[in-house]
């Protein structure tokens, strides 16, 4: 039994011998088959590019062959009619019969513009969509991006909250892509350049070559724009057909989705008339980058069809691919560190799997979208199957779980088991909950005109990201696939994918809100400054109705931090638009005066002792031709009577206890005033017969003084009024004396003495009189240092709340600065104050003290962070605020612009020695 026993064992030894031997001979010869398949595959795939490259000098020496065939054909031709001389054919020749579409797309030999057309992925755009090569169904929109970063915490969070809800009911995969660029400027400096071909002032013209030549130097050197696009695309389901109409459907659904929750968040999604053509000129910018810059989509369009005429014929148009269209001139792709396309250099960096840190912060992205020009950005999401990742996450707990406890707890496995552990239990809680799974993987695309350029931003940009414990690698010698996952395709290469996806819940997802860089650059605006966020130039249209609910602005800072220096800036701006200026300087009026005279405007002094005057008795008709046009017939009021109205306010100014006698009498008095001199109810009396379109002489106060002394009863009012006719104030006592017509004028009032309160009437009275004439015409009324208009009496406050509150119904916009906040809600319980702050939709805020800024944060809600950078602002440098958005500003002026409306002392000095120096010609001299 023993020896059988013995037997057996070693038979079974002999056995497993023998298994042991066959399976290391199958393994070995495993490994051979698998290193001959790889020396075959090698072998064919350096055949198949032997024969690709031979089929291309074939291919290229066969165009050539036909291109010298053609034109020996022209010639031949050409030569052959000019010595024949054949007539034309008339109606008894028959016609030549035309080939049908589908025999000339068949029989036409194509001549492509570039052969770069026939390498990219797309095969058609079309209503919008984009089909590709591989039959997936593209959508791509464009979205507005609001000032994430300066919101507060609680706004931050309802935010991402609902950018989280749209993640979920999304498409499955989406693509958030971000271009920046070189701001394009020359669209503003043809209209600047337009407007100074219109001007009539030579002084105003200069000011306008000037701000033409400042915005040029800001797009050159340091403004950057950017666009923030979402991809996303149909579902395809398995090997059945794509019905056109329900992807058409779904995916015009999918857009109405996003712009229902991203207006939640705050971001707009931008309608376009031709959605085709927004997509065609989205890829000719992005593959375009250097030509773009020079000719326009139209340009190459028609560049296209000229070619395709003169090499293939007429009949070929209609086969013009739409890839002709977007595809750069040059492809590039011999380098393993970059990709070259239309003589840009393209590099690529992906955030590895295992990179990314743990915790971030909301809009974490940002850090990436602001890092400056010539970065893109591309960040995917692919939503998986809820049920089949728990499953995965379960398998993956369970085998860590029976791996832990074969490790030692000092071992470094240890604790990377222990955390998988964790991070798996986190997943699946939160799957369990309503959070959804996605993979996420981060593309950036690095681009400069050189490569060392590229390489030099590429390392910055390595340098930015490992700073923040974010690790990043390069596509070396995969920059091909980089440079196709960047297109707006959703088109991830399956390699870089792998190498970069990163799981994430809904969550994490929403904390890569991607539409942080917030840019105020209206079409037709006035350049403010630079967003120091961002660096995008900051140009400012509010009388863009569009977008600003109301024109009027305010400004707050404390004395110092360049109030009267942006008002300026902004007044000098607005005048070179063509848009009517006026300027109350309740305070050291002398400020305005040099940028006033330096524009051609019209700067008057109201004061006793100024030579300047605006008869207050003066009557203007307002222009009817506008409101006849608009509304139509008209039943019209007489001018005297409202006139007359207007005056009972100044008096009562004059005489604050007149008795209702006194009242009754002065009505009269002025009546019969303005009778004298021929001016009657009747509004055609206003014109002088002898000079027709001229006004009459208009009586003046002396000749209301001599009517008023006619009667006993009106001796008391005779006699105050006598100081305003031969007394201290005689100066109005006079007829109009300057040009009220000028399109920038200038009121100064800061030598009226608080007595004289019919001063201020009578700028308050002409200005806003002025500003009634024409709805259609744009205007602005500035009031630097506005709290002395306010404090100083009611009727000035409720003129300048009136004018906030109705200027909108006439084209115009009302712009004041004030020092505190306080100076606001001093007047009647705060009233006024609270309906100026409230019918201005912008506010300018400038440095302030602790106090001031913890009153504007209550006021306008600002976040913590924004108070700080108030108080630590320097000067030039402000926070604008709008349409629920704030951005920093660094304001932006051209020397000559300085030299006109600066008011510092040391600023001062240096122009008054240039002046000595170069007379006229120190402005804007810098030497």
């Amino acid at each position: 039994m023993k020896e059988a026993k013995e037997a057996e064992k070693l038979e079974k030894k002999d056995k497993r011998q023998q298994e042991r031997e066959k399976k290391k001979s199958a393994s070995l010869q495993k490994r051979q088959d698998v290193q001959e398949e790889k020396l075959r595959k090698k072998e064919d795939r350096l055949q198949a590019q032997k024969e690709r490259r031979e089929a291309a000098v074939r291919f290229h020496e066969q165009e050539a062959e036909e291109r010298s065939l053609r034109k020996n054909l022209a010639v031949q031709a050409g030569e052959k009619v000019g010595k024949e001389k054949q007539p034309i054919p008339v109606n008894d020749t028959e016609p030549v019969e035309a080939k049908g579409r589908e025999e000339n797309s068949s029989d036409l030999d194509i001549l492509p513009v570039t052969w770069a057309s026939s390498y990219l992925p797309v095969s058609q755009i079309r209503n919008g969509v984009i089909k590709t090569k591989d039959e997936s169904y593209i959508k791509i929109i464009e979205i507005l991006p609001i000032n994430f970063l300066l919101r507060s915490a609680s706004e931050k969070r309802n935010i991402i909250y609902s950018f989280a809800s749209y993640l979920k009911i999304a498409p499955p995969n989406l693509q958030f892509k971000i271009l920046s660029k070189k701001a394009d400027i020359k669209d503003y400096i043809e209209k600047i350049r337009r407007e100074a071909e219109q001007e009539t002032d030579e002084r105003c013209r200069t000011l306008q070559e000037d701000y033409a030549k400042l915005l040029t130097q800001l797009g050159t050197r340091e403004a950057i724009t950017r666009r923030f696009f979402l991809i996303f695309e149909y579902p395809l389901s398995g090997t059945k057909s794509v019905n056109e109409r329900d992807m058409f459907l779904y995916l015009q659904s999918a857009v109405q989705t996003a712009k229902k929750y991203l207006a939640m968040c705050g971001n707009v999604v931008l309608e376009h008339k031709n959605e085709t053509r927004f997509c065609v000129e989205v890829f000719y910018q992005l593959l375009n980058r250097d030509t773009s810059l020079k000719a326009t989509l139209d340009e190459r369009i028609e560049k296209v069809r000229k070619h395709y005429i003169l090499e293939n014929g007429k009949e070929s148009v209609a086969e013009i691919p739409v890839t002709e269209l977007i595809a750069p001139n040059s492809l590039n792709f011999k380098s393993y560190k970059y990709v070259i396309v239309d003589g840009v250099y393209h590099a690529y960096l992906y955030i590895p799997s295992g990179r990314y840190r743990s915790r971030v912060p909301a809009g974490w992205l940002s850090l990436l979208i602001n890092a400056g020009e010539g970065i893109d950005i591309d960040v995917f999401f692919f939503r998986q199957d809820k049920n089949k990742s728990m499953e995965r996450i379960g398998r993956r707990i369970r085998l860590n779980r029976s791996k832990i406890k074969d490790t030692f707890d000092s071992n470094s496995d240890f604790d990377s088991l222990s955390e998988s552990i964790q991070a798996g239990y986190y997943l699946k809680r939160g799957l369990s909950g309503s959070e959804e799974f996605y993979y996420m993987s981060t593309l950036v695309t690095v681009t400069g005109h050189s490569a060392r350029a590229v390489e030099w931003r590429s390392k910055e940009m390595i340098k930015l990201l490992n700073s923040q414990d974010i690790g990043v690698s390069r596509c070396l010698f995969g920059e091909e696939q980089g440079f196709l996952s960047s297109l707006p395709l959703l088109c991830l290469d399956k390699r870089i994918y792998e190498r970069s996806k990163r799981n994430v819940l809904t969550s994490g997802a929403a904390a890569c809100y991607p539409f942080t860089a917030y840019e105020m650059s209206d079409k037709d605006g006035i350049l403010m400054g630079v967003n120091k966020a961002n660096s995008s130039l900051v140009l400012v249209d509010i009388f863009n109705t569009a977008v600003y609910k109301n024109a009027n602005m305010v400004i707050f800072g404390t004395s110092g931090s360049g109030k009267t220096f942006t008002m300026q800036l902004m007044a000098l701006r607005m005048r070179r638009k063509n848009i009517q200026v006026f300027i109350i300087a309740p305070d050291k009026g002398h400020e305005f005066a040099r940028a006033c005279n330096n524009i051609g405007g019209t700067f008057i002094q109201i004061s006793p002792a100024s030579s300047n005057c605006i008869n207050v008795m003066e009557i203007r008709q307002s222009d009817k031709v506008t409101s006849e046009l608009l509304d139509g017939y008209v039943s019209e009021r007489s001018e005297l009577a409202v006139k007359i109205q207007s005056l009972h306010i100044f008096f009562s100014l004059l005489v604050p206890d007149m008795t209702h006698e006194e009242k009754q009498l002065l009505d009269e008095a002025m009546v019969i005033c303005y009778q004298e001199k021929g001016i009657t109810h009747d509004n055609q009396s206003l014109f002088d017969p002898i000079k027709p379109g001229c006004y009459r002489k208009m009586p003046i106060l002396g000749d209301l003084h001599e009517v008023l002394l006619r009667k006993e009863e009106c001796k008391r009012l005779a006699n105050i009024l006598k100081r305003l006719v031969n007394g201290s104030a005689a100066s109005f006592n006079q007829q109009t004396n300057v040009d009220l017509n000028n399109k920038y004028v200038v009121l100064d009032i800061s030598e009226l003495s608080g007595d004289l309160l019919i001063g201020m009437f009578v700028t308050l009275d002409y200005v806003w009189s002025r500003t009634k004439e024409d709805r259609t015409r744009e205007k602005a009324i500035f009031i630097d240092e506005a709290w002395k208009l306010l404090s100083s009496n009611e009727l000035a406050a409720d003129y300048i709340q009136e004018i906030y509150k109705t200027i909108r119904a006439y084209g115009g916009a009302a712009i004041s600065a004030s020092q505190d906040l306080v100076d606001y809600y001093e007047l009647n319980g705060g009233k006024i104050g609270r309906g100026i702050l409230s019918n201005a939709k912008t506010k300018i805020i400038l440095n302030l003290e602790v106090a001031e800024a913890e009153l504007i944060q209550k006021e306008l809600d600002l976040s913590e962070a924004e108070v700080n950078s108030i108080v630590h602002f320097e000067r030039g440098c402000g926070l604008i605020s709008t349409n629920s958005n704030n951005l920093v500003v660094e304001f932006k002026a051209s020397q000559l612009e300085k030299d006109l409306i600066t008011t510092d002392r040391k600023d001062l000095q240096k122009l008054k020695d240039r002046v000595q120096k170069y007379g006229d010609f120190a402005y804007g001299n810098t030497e």
